[in-house]
């Protein structure tokens, strides 16, 4: 694809030397913060609307969490992508739903990466979880900055059956239902779903109420998005959606 003239010089100018490739550092020993690869094809991909061929999220970034990939019975693998597996929440949920605990990696129309990891998954209970080790997460400088949930860790993830991620009450909502009805235990209507189901494209932020807000976090109201990827382990069971247990 070849850009105009001017944008070229833009791009060069707000990247930098050594745009062209990717800038690996080591995390800082006990520090919450830490280096991660810096690729200029985020901010490209914020420009033309085209997301990028992978949102791979830094390892350390899930150190010490249910699905660090240096455990030995923890095999990261990416289970959704919007661009590819579609926009719907109604898609979202087909391809998360069970697979336990998962990380969320946005990418918005700035080209901005940020998300959240989701510790208990989504099953479509239509309810809200609270947890102590959920986190928001977002890149700053070159750096990945955690935005832990507050004590107490209240309604840490809503699941909405027809909606997309959603941590906290209003912290991070990507793909927020048209109606929300929660303690739906008996199980929506597949017209309910249909009718009701969010955009993945579309996003809200205002962190402060469920996660600590930390200098810097990129997004403030609305925001569109141009990717959405959630990583979960391939080696967990499949758990039903009535979150008793494991299957298959």
């Amino acid at each position: 694809m070849m850009l105009p003239l001017g944008l070229a010089a833009t791009l060069a100018l707000s990247l930098g030397p050594g745009a062209h490739g990717f800038a690996s550092r080591p995390r800082v020993a006990g520090s919450r913060t830490w280096r991660v690869n810096a690729s200029p094809t985020d901010f490209l991909s914020g420009i033309t609307g085209i997301a990028p061929s992978s949102l791979t999220p830094p390892s350390e970034l899930l150190e010490g969490t249910s699905i660090d990939p240096t455990r030995d019975d923890v095999k990261l693998e990416r289970v959704y992508k919007a661009s590819k597996d579609g926009w719907s929440a109604i898609d979202f949920h087909g391809k998360v739903d069970g697979k336990g605990s998962a990380l969320v990696v946005v990418l918005n129309k700035s080209g901005q990466r940020f998300g959240g990891f989701n510790p208990s998954g989504w099953t479509s209970t239509d309810d809200y979880y609270s947890s102590n080790s959920a986190f928001l997460w977002f890149e700053r400088n070159g750096k990945c900055v955690k935005c832990p949930i507050l004590t107490g860790g209240n309604t840490a993830i809503y699941d909405y059956s027809t909606g997309g991620p959603n941590f906290g009450s209003a912290d991070l909502v990507i793909g927020k239902p048209k109606a929300q009805v929660m303690g739906g235990f008996s199980g929506p209507s597949l017209e309910n779903l249909s009718t009701n189901a969010g955009d993945l494209r579309k996003g809200k932020s205002s962190v402060g109420s469920c996660y600590d807000y930390r200098k810097g976090w990129p997004v403030a109201g609305d925001f569109s998005v141009v990717e959405v990827e959630v990583y979960c382990n391939a080696n967990a069971g499949r758990r039903s959606p009535y979150r008793g247990g494991l299957f298959g």
